[in-house]
């Protein structure tokens, strides 16, 4: 080799090592390896920027949190541990959260409908997260949206019939071309005038800007729809019928929000907020959740107060952690789940929207950040349960009932003599539903939600529902329109619309025999999952305890993170079932879900409510 060759690759070589000098240093220096040693360093953010690199092993000493934020992040419920495989569901969760529909199995056609699955317990991914933050068009079209009408409603905007809601309009029109002529005719100049006239004009003036305000605030709506893709340009017509409803409901899932499909006080507010802000509040509850996988936590101030805001942003509406009825437990834990994700937050620069955007550019897919330190309960933590069962009606009638006091379930942390409520979320009870007699007729039963002590000692994940034969028929078909049907295949699971959602807790009773031989008897009752969401704040189940896809989740993961137990893996099953109803429809599940075994029965106990009927006993 020439003096010159040899030269020109010195100077390359050291070249090369100057960059990767600059490159080490500017990610900060690797704490925990000394030299000549490798070690797998996670690299620790505070205040939006890399401040050092540690090693892997050495992060609880150093009091680091790691935090998980690749593409392959679940839920504890549906990770891999140890030597088990993970849940089957899990490719089917990663797919959904990812928005690539085609990947998600027979979740595929229902995921397309819903668009959005947030409030499913599938939260988006980072990626999705991105897209959404680095979408300026669809920022500027929200920015262009005139909401004056929408501002001035106090009111809840309600599904229609096509013909109501066309009448409505038309009564609208003629209501404004009659003032024009009569502003024409008396030579006025606006319609303050002409309701200065008399009485008469002056509540034709104010009906009729009601009517215009009222088509004014749908027809808002219905821009924004537009502008996340949920309504075409003909659907803006200011008619709040079922083609508005449902892209409405859409957008209240992309929100975290229940998808009713009705404008209330929460849509609204998340409607007139900046497009940019709606995006970081769901940027920090996909943050949230990694925070939970990673801490343990499951205290979100639901037991006292109600949870925090996070960064002055109230990630979710406030009904989801607070259940009608119910004061502050003595003792509550406070939103330790929201200081954490703020904390979390602050350290990784997740202040404002285009801060998080530019982090999303190239994420790591770990980070290390500081945390508020857990509570000394969580070293060695006991778990009891109990479910208030709130107001019950065992009358059959009225049907409809002001519940003063819904049900709600608490969950306890053990710490020696003292318990301290950590949750208390909205869950139902049984109440009157049809049910199949052995004739094939249909008639109403009372489906019964049993006080008394019971365990939980088998946890599934993303389970399927066995229907069982006094199932109604009707409720395994849906109508497609124009006179077409399907089964509900998706209720049946297993899948996030599942009857049981994607985590099911089972109800035993325990029984001692007088030779101290304990048994386990299934009633039938269990704490799940809904695809069914607003039932959860207003209805009755058929006898099980519903709570919010994303809280049963985090129920899920808690335990599995603070209790010993046994992953059993995926239970095959053999269900077939001739559903006539609107046509011959054949429903099959092999797949009960994964199981799951905890080492040690948790307790539960049912408290008896208020009977508020006449009845004062289920009728049998």
């Amino acid at each position: 080799m020439s003096s010159r060759v040899r030269s020109i690759v010195a100077a390359a070589v050291a070249a090369v090592t100057s960059l990767a000098l600059r490159g080490a240093s500017s990610a900060g220096p690797t704490s925990g390896a000394t030299a000549g040693e490798q070690c797998d360093a996670v690299p620790v953010y505070d205040g939006g920027h890399v401040t050092e690199r540690v090693c892997r092993d050495e992060l609880a000493a150093r009091d680091l949190t790691r935090l998980d934020l690749s593409a392959a992040w679940t839920p504890l419920a549906l990770a891999a541990e140890g030597d088990a495989d993970a849940p089957r569901y899990r490719d089917t969760y990663l797919a959904l959260a990812d928005e690539r529909y085609a990947d998600a199995g027979d979740d595929r056609t229902p995921a397309e409908r819903d668009r959005y699955l947030e409030s499913y317990g599938i939260l988006p991914s980072l990626r999705v997260i991105h897209a959404r933050l680095d979408d300026d068009d669809r920022h500027r079209c929200h920015d262009a949206v005139d909401d004056a009408a929408l501002v001035a409603r106090t009111d809840a905007l309600h599904e229609e019939s096509r013909d109501a809601a066309r009448r409505r309009r038309d009564r609208a029109r003629d209501l404004r071309d009659d003032l024009a002529w009569e502003l024409r005719h008396r030579g006025l100049a606006d319609l303050d005038a002409l309701a200065a006239v008399d009485g008469y004009f002056r509540k034709r003036v104010a009906r009729s800007r009601a009517a215009d305000a009222y088509l004014d605030a749908v027809t808002a709506v219905q821009r924004h729809l537009a502008c996340d893709g949920l309504l075409d340009d003909r659907g803006v017509d200011g008619l709040y019928t079922w083609r508005t409803a449902t892209p409405v409901a859409a957008f209240q899932a992309r929100n975290a929000l229940i998808p009713t499909g009705t404008v209330d006080d929460d849509t609204r507010a998340v409607l007139l907020e900046d497009a940019r802000a709606s995006d970081l509040r769901a940027a920090l509850r996909v943050l949230r959740e990694r925070v939970v996988t990673a801490t343990g936590l499951i205290e979100d101030g639901s037991a006292g107060a109600g949870p925090d805001l996070v960064l002055g942003y109230r990630l979710e509406p406030a009904r989801c952690g607070q259940v009608r009825g119910h004061e502050s437990l003595p003792d509550a834990a406070p939103d330790r789940i929201a200081e954490a994700t703020a904390a979390a937050a602050r350290a990784l620069g997740w202040v404002d929207p285009a801060a998080v955007r530019a982090f999303l550019d190239d994420p790591p897919a770990e980070v290390a950040v500081r945390l508020p330190a857990l509570p000394g309960y969580h070293a060695a933590l006991a778990v009891a349960v109990e479910i208030d069962r709130g107001d019950v009606w065992y009358d059959p009638s009225p049907r409809t009932r002001a519940v003063a006091r819904r049900p709600a379930l608490v969950v306890y942390a053990v710490d020696g003599d003292r318990r301290v409520p950590l949750v208390r979320w909205p869950t139902t009870i049984g109440g009157w539903q049809d049910e199949r007699l052995r004739g094939g007729d249909v008639e109403q039963r009372w489906k019964e939600s049993p006080a008394g002590a019971f365990v939980w000692r088998q946890l599934y994940v993303a389970p399927a529902w066995l229907p069982p034969p006094s199932t109604p028929d009707d409720d395994f078909v849906r109508s497609l329109g124009g006179g077409d049907y399907e089964l509900k295949r998706d209720v049946l699971g297993p899948g996030y619309r599942s009857a049981y959602g994607l985590a099911m807790l089972i109800h035993e009773r325990v029984t001692t025999g007088r030779d101290g031989e304990v048994t386990y008897e299934d009633d039938g009752v269990r704490t799940h999952g809904s695809g069914n969401l607003a039932s959860i704040f207003d209805g009755a189940s058929h006898g099980c305890h519903r709570l919010l896809p994303a809280q049963a989740l985090r129920l899920a993961g808690f335990l599995l993170q603070h209790l010993p137990h046994q992953r059993i893996g995926e239970v095959e099953v053999s269900y077939r079932r001739v559903v006539h109803h609107h046509g011959r429809f054949v429903a099959t599940v092999e797949d009960r879900g994964y199981r799951i075994d905890f080492d040690q029965p948790i307790e539960v106990e049912v408290l008896p409510g208020t009977i508020r009927s006449r009845r004062k006993a289920p009728p049998r």
